[in-house]
């Protein structure tokens, strides 16, 4: 029986879906003049975020139904959003051992406005499939493209990079070879700030691959210089290795810095990381900002979520995980070996019944304010939580276009968030 792509990291067959990556294309805003020097006597109240469905991914050709896609490279380039890769399980489900495939398509969803009725969204023929079926890479959205990131396609795990580029005169997707990764990598995050593109994280090998602390910067200014156009490893962060990291980008006082955290580390202990450290690439340097705490105010294991930064203070996460619920069907799996046969079955069909009425993913949505060291509970994602699906910033608008909505299940809707601030109380 095989459920999910997190199998191949290490988790036991019962459990599949934690989650992930896919590099977060984020909220990049201009730079924001100083804070005063009372700015840490303030209090920030979290930004107020509205939600809506703007379209549903479309059947791939020679589909009636579309079952959704986790794992897939996403990113926009002007009026169009890009899709491309991922798997599913296309026929039946994984627990009444269903195949998980994966897919070379392409998706385009063209955007218009008009004074009459606001943005529409149309999907258009792409006119290009990936050179290989591949998932669970990172994307970063480029000015001319969205940049794909490693992957895997099934077992074999890829250190090739290259571009997706529409052409809207031809009005198809053109494909142009970047820079290779330093070595292969699947389940890592990647960001861009300014003029330079970071990965973090992963694992090189599948299944059951160990992760990896892997932190690689691509300077996008030497583009065309093939002997600087390349990948370059930086020192990492100080805390155990990753895979399905979540990173965002963080404007504070002006400089443009990325939030790393959460994901898993599979075989170790811990397992389950809660940790939350921030890069600023101007000093080059790391810090610790402690955990990431759900509403209770207990460390939150976070793995392969939605993730983008809202300026100046907050870091906004989507959904998570149930450690114990994961915890309780890994258990269950890893002990079959130790029971006889009446004992076994009955754990396997224990565990069956858990998976056929998995509840998803948490919808919570964590605000934490990283003036204020604080995190918020700010509501709730109004539609089934998606994990292992990137987080596109497409002018301003957050994008989350489907993902795993537990073992074996996929979202094929694609959702945007709008920002809205709330003004800033002082003491």
């Amino acid at each position: 029986m095989r459920l999910s792509f997190f199998q191949s990291c290490g988790v036991p067959v019962a459990v599949a879906a934690f989650l992930a990556v896919g590099g977060f294309a984020v909220a990049q805003t201009p730079p924001q003049p100083a804070a005063p020097a009372e700015e840490a006597d303030q209090i920030h109240p979290p930004p107020k975020i509205e939600w809506e469905k703007i379209a549903d991914l479309p059947p791939r050709p020679g589909f009636d139904k579309q079952p959704g896609l986790a794992g897939t490279f996403a990113g926009a380039q002007g009026d169009v959003l890009l899709i491309a890769g991922g798997t599913n399980y296309p026929v039946g489900e994984p627990w009444n051992e269903a195949k998980r495939a994966s897919w070379s398509d392409i998706y385009v969803l063209k955007r218009s406005f008009s004074q009459d009725t606001g943005f529409t969204y149309k999907w258009l023929p792409p006119g290009l499939e990936l050179p290989r079926a591949l998932a669970y890479g990172a994307s970063v959205s480029l000015t001319d493209g969205v940049l794909c990131i490693g992957g895997a396609e099934m077992s074999a795990v890829r250190d090739e990079c290259f571009l997706l580029k529409w052409n809207e005169a031809a009005q198809k997707v053109e494909l142009e070879d970047f820079p290779k990764l330093p070595k292969p990598l699947a389940c890592l995050s990647g960001v861009r700030v300014k003029d330079t593109v970071y990965v973090f994280g992963g694992t090189g090998t599948m299944p059951n691959g160990p992760a990896t602390n892997s932190f690689y910067a691509l300077d996008l200014t030497k583009r065309g210089n093939a002997a600087e156009f390349v990948w370059k490893a930086l020192p990492p962060w100080d805390g155990p290795g990753r895979v399905f990291p979540i990173a965002a980008t963080s404007l504070e006082n002006g400089v443009e810095g990325i939030y790393l955290c959460g994901g898993r580390d599979t075989g170790n202990d811990p397992d389950f990381l809660t940790d939350l450290h921030k890069y600023n690439p101007e000093k080059k340097d790391w810090s610790i900002l402690g955990n990431i705490l759900d509403p209770r105010g207990h460390p939150a294991a976070v793995i392969g979520a939605p993730a983008f930064h809202v300026p100046p203070h907050h870091l906004i996460i989507v959904s998570g995980t149930d450690e114990d619920l994961t915890r309780l069907l890994e258990n269950n799996s890893r002990k079959l070996e130790m029971l006889d046969d009446k004992e076994k079955a009955a754990r396997e069909a224990f565990n069956l019944k858990l998976l056929e009425a998995y509840p998803g993913y948490t919808r919570a949505v964590m605000a934490y304010d990283a003036q204020a060291g604080e995190w918020t509970h700010i509501g709730a994602f109004p539609g089934a939580a998606c994990l292992t699906t990137p987080t596109v910033n497409w002018d301003g608008a957050i994008v989350i276009p489907g993902g795993e909505t537990g073992p074996g299940r996929r979202s094929a809707e694609i959702w945007q968030a709008s920002v809205r601030k709330k003004a800033t109380v002082v003491e």
